[in-house]
């Protein structure tokens, strides 16, 4: 133990070290006698142990004090030492080179503008362009989802209705408005296919019923539940264009 330059004790790392190892080897041996000795009052209240070991500390602190090799760890070791001999280099190195900085301030401010344009050449750049990409990609949700959209209304319009057999009614448990997947043997072939605005059905079908549908002839997969409204609403291009912009506006960040 010594004293610091205020007058208060203070115990060094290794010192501490020690006295929780003390700490913690008394605690779990009285814990281990309490267990081999249960039923005890200690092992009902285990606490007891960790007051004990604390109070121990006391006077095996006061016990290691009179022996040198307590007072050898207050010395740092040789590791310790030369951990901060190297620290105390970097710092003089530090202070140097800041020096130096002031000295020849126009000409590294020169070299940090040609190393900033190296740096925007090799990662400025990809960022950008990835910010173009996705810039482009959400301007392309416009024409895309409105082009799906109005393709819908034109096969609901032009297709003749036919009547195909429900094969399956599934709801989605996890949703809170109870979506339905329904797949139907397709008109002609027989094929299982799922169809697109079986949620808008009413009354819901069971397996077996006959519903009526669209079928895309240029793509079969494509089968449209003719119950459904497939007409595009204007609040529908409101919707994927403020989406669209929206999305844009997030990754132009990326470019500037």
């Amino acid at each position: 133990m010594s004293d610091d330059d205020d007058g208060t004790d203070d115990l060094y790392g290794r010192q501490l070290v020690l006295l929780l190892l003390f700490f913690g080897g008394t605690a779990g041996l009285l814990l281990l006698i309490a267990w081999l000795a249960r039923p005890n009052w200690m092992w009902d209240g285990p606490l007891v142990a960790f007051a004990i070991a604390g109070g121990a500390c006391y006077p095996a602190r006061l016990l290691v004090e009179r022996f040198a090799w307590w007072k050898r760890l207050e010395q740092p070791t040789q590791w310790t030492v030369a951990r901060r001999e190297r620290a105390a280099e970097r710092e003089r190195k530090l202070q140097r080179e800041y020096r130096r900085q002031e000295r020849d301030g126009k000409a590294r401010e020169g070299q940090g503008r040609h190393a900033g344009r190296r740096r925007f050449r090799i990662e400025d750049l990809l960022v950008r362009l990835l910010g173009l990409v996705l810039v482009l990609g959400s301007l392309a949700i416009i024409p895309f989802g409105l082009g799906a959209g109005r393709s819908d209304e034109r096969l609901a319009r032009t297709a003749p209705v036919q009547q195909a057999v429900v094969v399956s009614v599934d709801e989605d448990k996890w949703s809170k408005n109870h979506d339905l997947t329904i797949k139907v043997a397709r008109p002609g072939d027989g094929g299982t296919v799922e169809i697109y605005g079986a949620d808008e059905i009413d009354p819901r079908p069971a397996v077996g019923d006959k519903i009526g549908v669209y079928v895309d002839p240029h793509d079969p997969g494509n089968v449209l539940a003719a119950d459904a409204d497939w007409t595009m609403h204007w609040y529908w291009y409101v919707l994927c264009i403020a989406v669209s912009l929206v999305l844009a506006g997030f990754s132009s960040m990326l470019l500037w």
